[in-house]
């Protein structure tokens, strides 16, 4: 996994907010390893390095779960 975008470049190019990824992250949607990975830690919460096309490939696949009758 190439972990490059961070948590703003992200959301710019997934085209979602900040609260969308935490929730999916909190949920265990998107994996440490898989889909993000800590660059360092921060005061209130750790600075993430993100993995936009993994998160792309997660998402659009929850998408076919729930159109999917």
């Amino acid at each position: 996994m190439r972990f490059h975008a961070t948590t703003q470049e992200a959301t710019q190019i997934l085209r979602t907010s900040e609260s969308t990824l935490r929730r999916l992250r909190k949920a265990g949607v998107l994996r440490p390893g898989i889909h993000f990975c800590v660059s360092s830690g921060g005061i209130k919460a750790p600075n993430l390095l993100w993995s936009p096309e993994a998160v792309q490939e997660v998402l659009a696949k929850r998408t076919r779960q729930i159109l999917t009758p």
